[in-house]
């Protein structure tokens, strides 16, 4: 396959300086530590062709000297092979020089292009050796200034003082004729950035990664269309499109990566192998064997001790409290101390395991894996015993191990259980029996059902015991879709969310299965069936099952409206392209039985599974213009359009009109100015009508409510925007409800804003506010201040009031969940509420959630039992913080 069959244009971005490490990221964004942060301007692939090496529009060289940077396999190779084709065919009188550096050996580039190139020049003309006619031909060229010398993989030359950007600079400076050349060369970003760069007069561009799905499957059709089984192409696409394969998604921006995967895809017929392990140790098998010439490992065992070493590193990097996937000097050498570990280290550098991404405040290196996701699979295959990760020890939990409760390691312990050996398959059915059958001394039990939770996601890497799969999957449907039966289960929602978002991560086939004979049943009623069919369309997307079942309900005579429009909205979110889907909304649509509510969403669906579908639109439009339809009616499909029409002329046309029209009533002017805020952002006349309607002393406090809220929505950083709501914040002539959404839209759009912090602040300390209001402005205030104290204290200090009724309270709970920033105030909060989690009362389950999902198991437990003591401690806090 040749790479023109494949070639998708990659950007570039004009470096001022190397980056400086930012703070960490979560890995299914790995590739963002790979990020440009320190840059000039952002090409596109014609444009750095035509400004760059045509106009010469460059801030050091002007064109002269250009450097292309990236990671191992970012496509520097493959781009400049491209800007050679392009020189040679747009650039009159150009003469293109391609040298492969790592092919110098130890010859000078001057020597290697006066011999060992014009040699080859010269045989071609049918002459042993070149003439003197030639050389002074060559040298002509040079002094013409015609010649462009193409130099791929700076990092791959050999270099007498091991520094091949020094000894490249001193070759250019003393073969005066190769300064006249205009130089395009490549090379690795870790050599460009580790070294003293003596090529500073080079103008450097990074290559950017592809974008997922667009330019990612649009290499995928063009591999499999090229071999003639595009259809297993689009099995990939399908395949890499489901929710838990967003990490690989990120992976494979990087076009080598891609291409290894569409190896893989090519001989699993548009599937990936049944395990993330198996992936990624073909991903690693395969990345050995890239450019193995260069980079030789010296033996089978040399390459196991690097794996180990690199092993030892990630585990010890992602049980980093701070940065998990930057990885400072410091730990490296930590790993890589002995003598002998220097020379793995320099290998993991050579091949790009691990690559320099900056450097921190003292100017030492920061590297970090190839990709978060290889950090996480040479964790997991360094982990021979289960115990790493549980190790439980009831009565004091403080002496036990519970990653299991990490959120860091949920990836490490899936690749763990995907691992093939069979020394291993007694360790994985020990550790999925411990997390089935784990206690937690709480009576809330909610890190049993988070444990639970965690060995179902489990069995899809580790399938070996075929009756405990069964047994899993099917408790976790029981806990999604007939929770309600549980009269165990404390958290009703919580844990049916939490159990629906599990069934996309267990076993698909067993998934299916169990959700197929649930929609089959006929005991359970049509709402059943409804959630059950859209959870299947999650979990295998375009679930032909799935579709029909919801299709069907559309049809069927004896169900209700309510169930009806659930329907509808369900094939808007799992129908995308599917015909049967898109035949049943437009019948829907053009039915005269339906009521106006279920046309609407009828015509909303058909616009998310078919956009810029224009029988939606219309449909909308339509509703709208009609003067029969009532301002309740009308209101809804100027939602919708907010929703579906984005850049449609038709419709923004329609809604400014709505804005316009002097007959319709403020609320759907106000439902008109957000949509077209959505479809057409920025929009000044959207904005400038809610901040009109806020001001007006003639609209009621229910129409200024929603445009406050609308303002939260499309207003982000705009000052005229936040100082409306500041100001109807403080006005005195609107209602407690008004004022409770100027505080909660706040808190959308004021980031960082004094104004509206100073605000929140002014309002918390007021003795006139009620107490919903009070709950609300320290929500907002955490939201748009993380961690402010005075936030916290109010809350807090809701929560022990005697005078509070049960809803406030309630609302104060949440909004702590929402806003705490740290352990010890979660500790604080577990420890002050625990007692009424143990007489049974249900008011506060949802803070205990969500404290949980961010607390150590041993320092929940330890709040939990030590009630009294810190009791005190919270209401002192209360108290400090107030005074």
């Amino acid at each position: 396959m040749q790479v023109d069959d494949v070639y998708v244009p990659l950007g570039l971005v004009e470096r001022k300086k190397p980056s400086k490490p930012q703070g960490d990221i979560s890995p299914e964004q790995g590739s963002e530590l790979y990020k440009e942060t320190e840059i000039t301007k952002t090409f596109e692939h014609d444009a750095f062709l035509e400004q760059v090496l045509k106009q010469k529009n460059t801030p050091k060289s002007q064109g002269k000297r250009i450097a292309i940077i990236g990671e191992p396999g970012a496509g520097k190779t493959t781009l400049l092979q491209q800007i050679a084709d392009w020189v040679s065919r747009d650039i009159h009188q150009s003469i293109v020089i391609w040298v492969s550096l790592a092919d110098l050996r130890h010859k000078e580039l001057k020597s290697y292009l006066f011999e060992s190139w014009l040699t080859q020049v010269a045989e071609k003309t049918g002459k042993a050796e070149p003439t003197e006619q030639l050389k002074n031909d060559f040298v002509a060229l040079f002094n013409q200034n015609n010649v462009w010398l193409l130099l791929d993989g700076l990092d791959e030359m050999s270099a007498s003082s091991g520094n091949p950007l020094t000894e490249i600079a001193r070759q250019f400076r003393e073969a005066g004729l190769i300064s006249q050349a205009r130089i395009v060369l490549t090379c690795r970003v870790n050599l460009w950035d580790g070294n003293m760069n003596a090529l500073d007069d080079f103008d450097t561009y990074r290559t950017l990664d592809f974008s997922y799905p667009e330019q990612v499957e649009t290499f995928i059709d063009k591999w499999f269309n090229k071999i003639e089984i595009p259809e297993t192409g689009k099995r990939l696409c399908l395949t890499l499109k489901e929710s838990d394969n967003k990490r690989i998604q990120d992976l494979i921006k990087n076009p080598l990566r891609l291409t290894l995967l569409c190896l893989n895809g090519q001989w699993g017929e548009g599937k990936l192998p049944d395990t993330q392990a198996g992936l990624y140790k073909q991903f690693v098998d395969d990345f050995y064997k890239w450019k193995q010439d260069e980079f030789a490992t010296t033996s089978d065992d040399q390459r196991q001790e690097l794996n180990v070493k690199l092993g030892e590193l990630a585990k010890k990097a992602i049980d980093e409290k701070a940065t998990r996937f930057r990885l400072r000097e410091d730990l490296v050498n930590s790993v890589f101390k002995e003598e002998k570990d220097k020379v793995l280290l320099k290998l993991a550098l050579n091949r790009g395991w691990l690559n320099c991404i900056g450097k921190d405040e003292q100017r030492k290196p920061v590297y970090a894996f190839f990709h978060a996701s290889f950090q996480e699979y040479f964790a997991a295959i360094a982990i021979d015993d289960w115990h790493f990760f549980l190790n439980h020890v009831p009565k004091n939990p403080s002496q036990g191990t519970y990653r299991i409760f990490e959120p860091q390691w949920k990836q490490t312990i899936l690749l763990w259980l995907g691992r093939p050996e069979e020394r291993l398959k007694q360790q994985k059915q020990q550790f999925i029996n411990s997390l089935v059958n784990f206690k937690d001394g709480c009576s809330l039990r909610i890190y049993e059902d988070r444990a639970y939770f965690l060995a179902a996601a489990g069995i899809a890497e580790y399938r070996d015991d075929f009756t405990t799969d069964e047994k899993i999957v099917a408790q976790i449907v029981k806990c999604g879709f007939s929770i309600k039966k549980l009269k165990w289960v404390k958290f009703v929602d919580q844990i049916a969310k939490e159990a629906k978002s599990v069934l996309q991560q267990t076993d698909r086939t067993k998934a299916i299965a169990a959700l197929v004979e649930l929609l089959q049943s006929t005991t359970v009623d049509n709402s059943t069936r409804w959630q059950a069919a859209y959870s299947l369309g999650k979990i295998d997307p375009g679930n032909e099952i799935a579709i029909a079942a919801l299709v069907q309900l559309v049809q069927l005579t004896t169900v209700d409206d309510n169930n009806r429009w659930r329907t509808a909205y369900s094939l808007g979110e799992i129908g995308t392209g599917n015909e049967f889907a898109i035949a049943a909304l437009v019948e829907l649509l053009q039915s005269t039985t339906v009521d106006d509510f279920t046309r609407w969403l009828a015509a909303y669906s058909l616009g998310k599974i078919d956009p810029g579908n224009e029988i939606a639109i219309a449909a909308l439009v339509e509703l709208l213009q009609l003067t029969t339809v009532d301002d309740d009616n009308r209101w809804r499909p100027a939602y919708s359009l907010g929703e579906i029409g984005t850049g449609n002329e038709f419709a923004i046309a329609a809604l400014v009109e709505l804005l316009q029209s002097t007959t319709v009533d403020d609320f759907t002017r106000w439902l008109a100015a957000y949509s077209l805020g959505k479809i057409d952002p920025g929009n000044e006349i959207a904005i400038a009508a809610l901040v009109e309607l806020l001001q007006s002393k003639d609209v009621k406090d229910r129409t200024r409510r929603p445009a406050a809220y609308s303002l939260g929505k499309i207003g982000t950083g705009n000052e005229i925007a936040i100082a409306a709501l500041v100001r109807l914040l403080q006005s005195k002539d609107v209602d407690d409800n008004t004022r409770w959404q100027a505080a909660s839209s706040l808190g959308e759009i004021g980031t960082s804003n004094k104004i509206a912090i100073a605000a929140l602040v002014q309002l918390l300390q007021s003795k006139d506010v009620k107490d919903r209001i009070r709950t609300q402005a320290a929500s907002s205030l955490g939201k748009i201040d993380p961690g402010n104290e005075i936030a916290i204290a109010a809350l807090v200090q809701l929560l022990q009031s005697k005078d509070v009724n049960n809803y406030t309270r309630c609302l104060a709970a949440s909004s702590l969940g929402d806003i705490l920033q740290n352990n010890k105030h979660r500790f604080e909060v577990v420890n002050t509420l625990s007692s009424y989690w143990q007489s049974k009362n249900n008011e506060y389950n949802d803070l205990a959630w969500k404290c949980a999902q961010n607390m150590p198991y041993p320092d929940f437990y330890r709040a939990w039992h030590q009630n009294n003591l810190v009791t005190r401690a919270m209401r002192s806090l209360a108290k400090i913080l107030f005074t």
